[in-house]
Parts: structure tokens; C-alpha cells; sequence
């Protein structure tokens, strides 16, 4: 989980421990032990003096000070602790006192101390505008890096409504809101973050585009879930993230059986297979399909990445991959006079189909020129799987300028239920 910048500031230490207020030679008595003003005249002049620090306090926050510095906690509240026990403290003396244990409770990660003496040096006049926000800025961060995200998001909202703009606390708000469990808050917050990267023509951040997915799936908002993977894939693709948004594909209610191996190749393009039965089932449906010499190749990419292993020769593993490369090997056989005789045919399919025959053979370029004449003649059926299987052959072959056009004619198009998804998947991947 992403953690804020290191609040090294010190945004609560009182400016004027380094003003002359402070300094060990401009130390005054208490205005309590002053003689009163001789009249009205005088009193309004008293008034408009700088409130001063006695020697007796400021000595002591001088040296706490330095040993915050250094880095000497232990010590500094030590010195903190002595001031503290002075007697007849004025209300300036202890703003002053309350801001030194701001920065102490800074230095020591202590968010509620922190909490506590921002309130107490925020009870006079003397804390300004710019330090009330920065005191928030840094109240919010303690209360995060402690865990306590309830409180973080009361202080960064604080801070925002006070005119804060810090970008760090904006991404802790979201991130704050989803760590306390709070996820529709979290989906609104990080929802405006990503859209406002995106309309700047900014890259959003990972993490909120990544807690925005789990956001809208922990709420069950499947149209929302599936828009934060597919912003995810566009900007950070990771196959893991394909997975995920391939899974969301499959278990799309009335997902067309005559999509399913175009589903198989996207999903072998993008995340590729991960289990036996992804390529037993992907081959089993290219035989199908009459596609015997593609069953044949994914099959083989199973048995390399170790994921089929041959078992007894009467196996169903087994009589599938005995049935898959013979029907290839008389496909092979045969493809020459097929091709010819496909090139007869008023129909583009069949001159299609056994291009796609060559490409997977291994003969690409003759192949890919096959497909791309049988399309021109015309497919009087499926046509639009055919551009869809195309594109999965220019994609192979990192084609990317054919395969976007073919897309683009694809765009919009619903029947059969998937195609919508796979055009824009196969988009996303591709660009």
C-alpha cells in the first residue's frame, strides 16, 4: 500500500522559535508581572507590543528545539516536560508550548498528541491561516501512517475544506476510505481522481486505479469493475490484470458458443492459458471448428509449457492428442488442392478458412494473403468472426495497423454476445 511522503516539516513548530520573540536576548518578563499602564493611551500602545516568552520557557523550548534538530526526542521532551512545570503560564506561552509538542509528536509518529496540541495552539490569535491548513496536512498523515484511517479522513477533509490542494493527500483520501472499508466513499473518491487524470490527458495512478477495481467489486458493481480493469489493462497491463478481466468475459451470461475459441485466442494473446483444461477445451473446439491443425499447435504449447502430460495410451488426454495430430497430418496433406479448389467457390469462407489452415502451419505470409483475398471476395455468414479471427492473425504477427481497422468495423457490434467485448478487449491490447 502506497504510504505517504516522510513528514519531515515540522509543519506545527512555531515559526517564531526563530524570531526575536524567542531569541535568548530579547526574553521578557510575563505582562502579569509589569507594571500596569498609566492610561488608555499607553494600554492600546501595550497591546500592539509582540507577545514575549519568559527566559525561564523560552530557554527551554530553544533547547527542545535543537534537539528536535538533531533528532533527539528523548531529550527534547524532557526539556518540553521542565517547560511544561513552569508556573502562571500565559495563554501565548502556551500556544507557543502547544506548538513545540506539535513538532515533537511529528518527530515521534504520535498522531493523537499531535491531534491534541494543534487544538491547544489553535486557541488564540496567533496561529495563522497558512499553519492551520499545514498543521491539518500533517495531523492527516500521522493518522494514516498509524492506521487509523477513520481519522485520517476526518483531517484530509478537513484540510480540503480549509482550501488544502496537496495531490498526496488527495490519493491518501481514496486510499484511506477503502483501508477503513468504506468502499463506496473509496469508489466516489478515487473514481474522481482517475476521471480527472484522464480528462487532463494524464496517466492516473496505479494503486487508485487498482483499488478502484476492488472498490466496485467488493460493492458488486460488475459494469464498474469491469471499466477499472479495462482502464487498468490500457495503462498498466499486467497478465494478471488480463486474467482477471478475461474471467469477466467467460462468465458473461449467453456468452455465444460460436465466440468461444475467438475468446481462447484473445485470452491466449492477452494472459495466455493457465491450466490443462484451458488447452484441451481450446483444442476441442478448434476440431470443431475444423481447424485441426491450430488444435494440433495449441495442444503442443500445452505439452511445452508442462502443463499436459501424457498419461496411459488410452488416456482421454491421450486419445485427443492421437485424434488432433492425425486429423493434421491429413489436413497437411491435403491443403495445396484445397486451397486451389477454395479459390473456385463463389463463397470467400472455405478460401478463408484454409489460409488460416496455412498460417498455422507455418505458412504465414501465404496464409495471411489467402484470408485477406477470401474476405474480399465475400463470407455471406460469420463474416464478422472471420475479420475477429483476422485480427488474432495480425495480432500474432505484432500487425498492428491491419488489425485496428478491422476493429474499428467491428465497433458497436453486439450479435452474436461477446463480440462487443472481444473487439474492445483486442483494442485495448493492441494499442
Amino acid at each position: 500500500m502506497m504510504q505517504t511522503k516522510p513528514l519531515t516539516s515540522c509543519a506545527l513548530l512555531c515559526a517564531a522559535l526563530c524570531a526575536s520573540t524567542l531569541a535568548p536576548h530579547a526574553l521578557a518578563q510575563t505582562a502579569a508581572s509589569a507594571a500596569p499602564p498609566a492610561s488608555a493611551a499607553s494600554a492600546a500602545a501595550t497591546q500592539e507590543v509582540a507577545p514575549t516568552v519568559r527566559p525561564e520557557i523560552g530557554n527551554l523550548l530553544i533547547d527542545a528545539q535543537r534537539l528536535l534538530g538533531e533528532k533527539n526526542s528523548k531529550d527534547a521532551a524532557e526539556k518540553l516536560r521542565a517547560a511544561d512545570a513552569v508556573a502562571n503560564q500565559t495563554p501565548y506561552e502556551q500556544h507557543i508550548l502547544a506548538r513545540v509538542k506539535g513538532a515533537l509528536a511529528q518527530v515521534t509518529g504520535d498522531a493523537d498528541m499531535a491531534e491534541a496540541q494543534y487544538q491547544l495552539a489553535g486557541q488564540g490569535p496567533w496561529l495563522k491561516p497558512t499553519d492551520r491548513v499545514a498543521g491539518m496536512y500533517a495531523i492527516a498523515g500521522l493518522y494514516y501512517n498509524a492506521k487509523n484511517y477513520a481519522k485520517a479522513i476526518d483531517w484530509i477533509t478537513r484540510y480540503q475544506q480549509q482550501g488544502g490542494n496537496d495531490p498526496a493527500l488527495t490519493v491518501l483520501l481514496g486510499q484511506s476510505y477503502y483501508l477503513n472499508a468504506d468502499y463506496a466513499n473509496a469508489a466516489k473518491a478515487l473514481e474522481g481522481e482517475v476521471g480527472k487524470a484522464l480528462a487532463q490527458g494524464k496517466v492516473p495512478v496505479e494503486i487508485q486505479l487498482k483499488l478502484l477495481a476492488d472498490s466496485r467489486s467488493r460493492m458488486r458493481d460488475d459494469a464498474g469493475y469491469s471499466k477499472a480493469l479495462e482502464t487498468l489493462v490500457q495503462y498498466y497491463p499486467s497478465k494478471a490484470t488480463w486474467r482477471s478481466l478475461m474471467a469477466r468475459l467467460w462468465a458473461k451470461p449467453q456468452l455465444a458458443g460460436r465466440l468461444q475459441l475467438d475468446v481462447f485466442r484473445l485470452q491466449m494473446a492477452s494472459a495466455s492459458l493457465t491450466d490443462a483444461v484451458d488447452y484441451t477445451e481450446m483444442a476441442a473446439l478448434a476440431m470443431q471448428e475444423g481447424s485441426a491443425i491450430e488444435a494440433a499447435r495449441v495442444l503442443d504449447q500445452g505439452y511445452a509449457a508442462g502443463l499436459l502430460v501424457g498419461g496411459d495410451k488410452g488416456s482421454e488426454l491421450q486419445r485427443l492428442t492421437d485424434k488432433v495430430r492425425k486429423s493434421a497430418a491429413e489436413d497437411r496433406a491435403t491443403l495445396d488442392k484445397d486451397v486451389l479448389r477454395a479459390k473456385t467457390l463463389s463463397d470467400g469462407l472455405a478460401m478463408f478458412n484454409y489460409g488460416f489452415n496455412l498460417f498455422q502451419s507455418g505458412q504465414t505470409e501465404r496464409g495471411v494473403i489467402q484470408m485477406e483475398q477470401g474476405l474480399a471476395k465475400g463470407i455471406a455468414r460469420n463474416a464478422d468472426l472471420a475479420r475477429l479471427r483476422l485480427v488474432a492473425v495480425y495480432a500474432d504477427l505484432k500487425q498492428r495497423d491491419k488489425a485496428l481497422p478491422l476493429l474499428q468495423a467491428l465497433s458497436g457490434k453486439t450479435d452474436p454476445v461477446g463480440l462487443e467485448e472481444c473487439v474492445r478487449y483486442w483494442t485495448l491490447l493492441l494499442r
